[in-house]
């Protein structure tokens, strides 16, 4: 271990004069980086070998190796710490006082380090009693070297800024006694930038501290420009995507919100004046909405809520609970399996107390949801996997504390969305799975400060998804009846279904037994599960077959490549794979087909299946048709369906979907069907122009 020790040691001393004379390779910068990750081993394993050391001596049973070998631990560490510290150091952008504080005494701590592992090994008697003294010495000087390291990396007041003895600077009461500056701009660089941009470390040899260090700016220049926020070097940097290594606050730092970003650059705009007030300038909606949450709030006193009001909540259904033990604010879940307009009505009698609000996953409808606009304190109101629609929104208008919304898996859309964020603009709306456009969403957030979530959301990162349920049953073609078997769910979920086409839901069928079918039917099924996301809803077709297509005629024929024109109607459905055998193909011609029975049926439905893979240059049909005839007659169009074909954002999922035409009942002995190629591939696509596949592995008529 001395021999180890000393090699180390060497090392060090070689290097400095070597990085001096020569320049700082990028490699030696790339060690450095390693030290945050090292210093914290002599940290961690003197601390240990101290407490060891305490006990050994309190029971008199002193662990001798233990403590020697936990010492060459430390010293050894501890030395490469000081190495890849000193590598670290000449990025440069480090205040040099700081540094050097930190430095020599992390080089001393090494150095006492090694003597302790030295005085463990020694036989005199003399020196082993300079060994506790010299580690308590030790503990004391690493805790200084470690201060001095959090300061250089965190800024000055990092241990302090949040201490209850620390004295806070109180906001003011009202806008208009707000300081552009030190009121409102400060505060954000003091919040996410001024902790890599202060006294004692100054990243790009830039200091925010003041208004002498804002205006001198840094190695690149001036970070302001007085007047245009744009070829201003701070709003350049905010503004650079998330991924570049120019981007600031960094990734994985506190990043600039879009409100923040509004303010610095009205302020820079405006002649980034360090001491007018903030409504100094021209009247702006915008500015003074932003202002108010630079303003002290004023303190409301709020009453308790009444016993029996609260008991008539809980009888309806509700479990409720307070935010806080010290305060009357409170949060209400529905947990019974039924939801009245009664149970909501109940609520009024705390609306002054209820800030949260969860009627998530239960049989809510609009005609109950009148109540909610009598709960004007609600901040967090959860309306999922409900029935609502936009009426209930134009219910929660008045509702103007309101800060999160969730309606996921609700019949919501485009206007109803915007009606809320037009009117509250809460902080956060998640939206997936409802009819909401998600470029719509997009182009909504750009004018106000809402997030509209349209995924698997944040703030509910730690309830997760569950997999949506697998049929057991593969055939879906039948001609008398069909049984219907799921495999079973995991954990303790619930399986929920219909057969009529409608989206299921915790109200909606719940499988127990094998489902038996005798027509033809759209099944779709999901799982529920307590503190789990709903899974995706899964959805098959199950045809009934009434007639057997023998005699049809085909104008085009599929592709030499997927051919078999007889697949269509030979009941065999195709995979996701459209190479399986059971599709066919058609590249940029439409299916024509017309059939002939040999006397006149009565055709209710025509089916036709399809496949997209739009990497593989296969589009859904733009649209199908359907004519029929009699004898000495000529074909008439009796239904035709349109679809968008081109769509990209759906277009990026592979995906078989069965095209469903209801036909008027009607008597004809010949029917023909048009499925109508996409024509072109669509700009966005990176064979734009060019013509697109159509695959289909089976017709059925009905």
């Amino acid at each position: 271990m001395n021999l180890i020790i000393s090699h180390i040691c060497c090392m060090f001393l070689s290097v400095i004069p070597l990085v001096e004379t020569t320049g700082t390779s990028e490699f030696v910068l790339f060690l450095g980086r390693f030290h945050p990750l090292i210093l914290h081993l002599p940290i961690g394993g003197l601390l240990l070998v101290f407490y060891f050391d305490i006990v050994g001596r309190i029971r008199k049973n002193y662990p001798e190796t233990l403590i020697e070998n936990g010492l060459g631990f430390s010293a050894f560490f501890a030395i490469l710490a000081c190495v890849l510290g000193y590598f670290l150091s000449l990025e440069g952008g480090y205040e040099e006082n700081t540094t050097n504080i930190h430095m020599w005494t992390g080089i001393a701590t090494a150095i006492l380090i090694t003597f302790l592992f030295l005085l463990k090994r020694s036989t005199l008697e003399s020196l082993k009693k300079l060994f506790f003294p010299l580690f308590v010495s030790t503990i004391i000087l690493i805790s200084i070297t470690g201060h001095y390291g959090s300061t250089l990396t965190h800024g000055d007041d990092f241990i302090t800024q949040y201490s209850p003895l620390k004295t806070k600077k109180n906001k003011p009461q009202v806008i208009d006694s707000l300081h552009y500056f030190s009121d409102v701009i400060y505060p954000i660089l003091e919040a996410k930038c001024i902790q890599c941009h202060n006294a004692t470390k100054q990243k790009g040899e830039l200091s925010l501290i003041s208004e002498v260090m804002i205006l001198k700016g840094g190695k690149n220049g001036k970070l302001i420009e007085k007047g245009n926020a744009l070829n201003s070097h701070i709003i350049e940097r905010i503004l650079l995507p998330l991924e570049d290594e120019k981007h600031m606050p960094p990734t994985g730092k506190n990043q600039i919100s879009t409100d923040e970003l509004w303010l610095l650059e009205h302020w820079i705009n405006n002649g980034a004046d360090f001491n007018v007030k903030a409504l100094a300038y021209q009247e702006n909606d915008t500015l003074i909405n932003l202002l108010e949450n630079y303003v002290e709030e004023d303190v409301e006193i709020i009453a308790e809520a009444s016993i029996a009001a609260l008991n008539d909540v809980v009888n309806s259904g509700f479990l409720v609970y307070r935010i806080a033990i010290d305060k009357p604010q409170l949060s209400a879940k529905f947990v019974r399996d039924s939801i009245t307009t009664d149970a909501i009505k109940s609520l009024k009698g705390i609306a002054e107390q209820l800030v949260e609000l969860e009627l998530n996953n239960t049989t809510l409808t609009d005609d109950m949801t009148k109540g909610l606009k009598e709960l004007k304190r609600l901040e967090k109101l959860r309306l999922d996997n409900t029935k609502i629609s936009n009426t209930t929104l134009n219910h929660l208008v008045n509702l103007k504390k309101l800060k999160v919304l969730n309606v996921h898996h609700t019949e919501i859309d485009n206007e109803g969305i915007t009606t809320i964020v037009e009117e509250i603009a809460p902080d956060d709306i998640y939206v997936w799975n409802t009819q909401v456009d998600k470029k719509y969403a997009k182009q909504l957030m750009k004018s106000s400060p809402t997030i509209i979530h349209h995924g698997v959301f944040e703030g509910f990162a730690e309830i997760k998804a569950l997999k949506s349920p697998t049929l057991i049953t593969e055939q879906t073609i039948f001609s008398d009846s069909l049984m219907i078997t799921f495999n079973n769910p995991l954990r303790k979920a619930k399986l929920y279904y219909t057969i009529d086409g409608t989206d299921p839901d915790s109200t909606s069928i719940r499988y127990t037994a094998p489902i038996k079918i005798t027509n033809s039917i759209k099944l779709k099924a999901l799982l529920y599960q307590d503190e789990w996301l709903p899974s995706p809803i899964m959805e098959e077709d199950f045809f009934k077959i009434k007639y057997k297509i023998k005699d049809f005629n085909m104008v085009h024929q599929p592709s030499a490549k997927y051919p078999g024109a007889q697949k269509v109607f030979d009941f065999i459905k195709g995979s996701s794979v459209f190479s399986d055998g059971n599709w066919t193909g058609y590249e940029g011609d439409n299916l024509i087909t017309t059939i002939n029975f040999d006397e006149p049926k009565v055709i209710q439905n025509v089916s036709v299946s399809c496949l997209r893979d739009a990497g593989s240059w296969i589009l859904f049909p733009k649209k199908i048709e359907v004519y029929t005839k009699n004898e000495n007659t000529a074909f008439q169009k009796i239904v035709e369906m349109d679809y968008d074909a081109t769509n990209e954002e759906e277009a990026k999922e592979i995906s078989k979907k069965n095209f469903s035409l209801k036909i008027p009942q009607t008597n004809a002995k010949y029917i023909k069907i048009v499925v109508h190629n996409a024509g072109k591939l669509p700009d966005w696509h990176q064979g734009a122009g060019k013509a697109p596949w159509l695959f289909v592995d089976e017709i059925l008529i009905q």
